[in-house]
């Protein structure tokens, strides 16, 4: 890993190679800094709220589109209530 001076920096000179998922990422958050830092900080707290509710129901009830193949059949309203 190379040190990078913060003249080069400025400049302009050394560009880092972000994946773009990470680049929307942080444009948006330049976005948001723009509009102020309750936005900024509004939004980065919905976005950590939202992937602590994913990785919940993922817990709960499994990866969203995946089957349960232990699982047995039945037709709502004919299956015995325990």
């Amino acid at each position: 890993m190379k040190t990078v001076s913060r003249e080069e920096v400025a400049r302009g000179e050394h560009e880092l190679a972000l994946p773009p998922r990470v680049q929307e990422a942080l444009g948006q958050l330049v976005g948001a800094a723009k509009e102020g830092l309750l936005a900024l900080s509004i939004g980065v707290g919905l976005g950590v709220l939202a992937e602590l509710l994913e990785a919940e129901v993922v817990a709960v009830v499994g990866a969203k589109g995946r089957h349960d193949r232990g699982g047995s059949p039945s037709v709502t309203g004919t299956s015995r209530a325990r």
